[in-house]
């Protein structure tokens, strides 16, 4: 029989003498180990190790797994991973807003078409779609002991209506600090000290954040390559890229690159009949959505090739009763903003620059979010923001096109207007590549459905919280 714990031998090689007699081996035991001794050391490691991921669990990082999609597209909670080869999406849809076991797939869209064509998804030609688990993430818990939270972080806490349940952990995006009254108007967050004194100032993200939560609208890189493999419905209904090229003046390349063979100016304007600029989100498109409601807090983005010198590109966004540009070309940039029914009278930042060659491309991006205008030239702001600081009340006037009525309830109540856009050139025959549209985070301001609410919450009707300053105002 051999023993539990085999004898372990050394052998040392021999070593020759003078006379060439070998010397002995020597040969060392080790010590047998009782079974007992090493149960004993196996439980002491168990429980060190125990102690030590408990300590650590407890007090420096954790793991989740998201449950729900509250936080998506930045964090998914169950859903469908889906694919379409006929224009290159992909996207996820949330399973838990659904309530059954079985999702009516056949209500599924494709992402880069939008929700005017509903059935787009499982019954266009390849088309797939994947169950996925919700994502998994680990909470650094020893950071706030040391740096106090700041807006815009993704924050883990406990739910203080059921701290303890299956529900006891949430997670969300922290837009209120303390001693902070806020109201969220027209899908940006407005914040002025809690006792009601000074104005409402909006609130402004981070470049990083900013970048972050950017929801895509449409991208030219993701178009149907063959809308007559659509199914029969879908293919009488599609129209096209919601960018209208003037006619005669621009034709595609390999479905992905427009190009403009003349320096004479020209423009392509986004058609809203075509695709809307709204807050709706693939990733509810199985569950509630609510009626979309326009966006015109927006990043257009495009990369531009000249073929000779003298470009300039003029980007003009046409929204809350102004009308904002970006112009790049002539060796500077410019961002502006004015009245849309009064000429002149430009508000404007402008700054010298160097732009690429001709045959280089040159990637541009325009930003109009949270009231301000940025501008980026290969990744780089090329200029300070233009921002106009308007109170909750003359933004809701302008959104919505009822600039003298004082009367809150109805410019809460009320639909904003829906942006127009246009992009103009001139100076150089040109070629535009990977052109797309993002809109921004947008805070809705509907009613409570207590129907709609989950068993853990208090059921209760009315405004939703921080989006009235007097029905249901939000003070911290």
């Amino acid at each position: 029989m051999y023993p539990t714990h085999p004898l372990i031998i050394s052998y040392h090689a021999t070593r020759m003498t003078s006379d060439s007699s070998p010397s002995p081996a020597v040969i060392e035991a080790a010590p047998i180990h009782s079974p007992e001794a090493s149960i004993i050391d196996t439980v002491q490691s168990l429980i060190i190790a125990f102690v030590l991921a408990m300590t650590f669990r407890g007090f420096v990082t954790e793991g989740f797994v998201i449950p729900t999609g509250s936080m998506a597209p930045t964090l998914l909670g169950a859903h469908l991973l889906i694919h379409s080869d006929q224009t290159g999406s992909t996207g996820a849809v949330g399973l838990d807003q659904t309530g059954k076991a079985k999702p009516q797939l056949d209500r599924l869209i494709d992402p880069a078409l939008g929700h005017k064509y509903q059935g787009s998804g499982p019954n266009a030609a390849d088309f797939r779609a994947t169950p996925r688990m919700g994502d998994r993430i680990l909470v650094l818990k020893c950071l706030y002991p040391f740096f106090e939270p700041k807006r815009f972080d993704v924050v883990v806490f406990k739910n203080p209506t059921d701290p303890v349940g299956e529900a006891a952990n949430y997670i969300k995006r922290l837009i209120g600090l303390p001693n902070e009254h806020i109201w969220l108007a027209d899908g940006d967050v407005f914040t002025r000290p809690a006792d009601g004194s000074g104005e409402f100032r909006v609130q402004r993200k981070p470049e990083h954040i900013q970048r972050a939560v950017w929801q895509n609208v449409f991208d030219s890189d993701l178009i149907p390559l063959d809308p007559e493999r659509l199914n029969e419905r879908m293919r009488n209904r599609y129209k096209g890229p919601p960018w209208s090229p003037r006619d005669g003046d621009w034709h595609i390349v390999g479905q992905r690159e427009w190009q403009c063979d003349h320096a004479r100016p020209t423009s392509i304007t986004w058609d809203e009949g075509v695709r809307a600029i709204d807050d709706w989100t693939p990733y509810n498109m199985l569950g509630y959505s609510p009626v979309p409601l326009p966006v015109s807090d927006v990043r257009v983005s495009g990369a531009i090739t000249a073929s000779q010198q003298g470009l300039i590109s003029t980007f003009e966004l046409e929204t809350r009763g102004h009308i904002f540009q970006w112009i790049v070309g002539d060796g500077k940039a410019i961002v502006r903003m004015r009245l849309a029914d009064r000429e002149g009278d430009w508000t404007q930042r402008e700054a010298a620059i160097s732009l690429p060659g001709p045959g280089r491309p040159m990637e541009v991006e325009f930003w109009h979010c949270d009231q301000a205008l940025r501008l980026f030239i290969n990744g780089r702001e090329v200029l300070e923001p233009l921002p106009y600081d308007w109170t909750p009340t003359r933004r809701l006037q302008l959104a919505t096109g009822d600039s003298e009525s004082d009367d809150i309830d109805d410019l809460i109540d009320s639909s904003p207007l829906a942006p127009r856009m246009r992009w103009t050139f001139e100076g150089s025959p040109l070629s535009l590549q990977r052109v797309r549209v993002d809109r921004d985070l947008h805070y809705r301001h509907d009613m409570l459905d207590p129907w709609r609410q989950q068993k853990n919450q208090p059921h209760v009707s009315g405004r939703a919280f921080g989006t009235h300053p007097e029905e249901n105002p939000a003070v911290l």
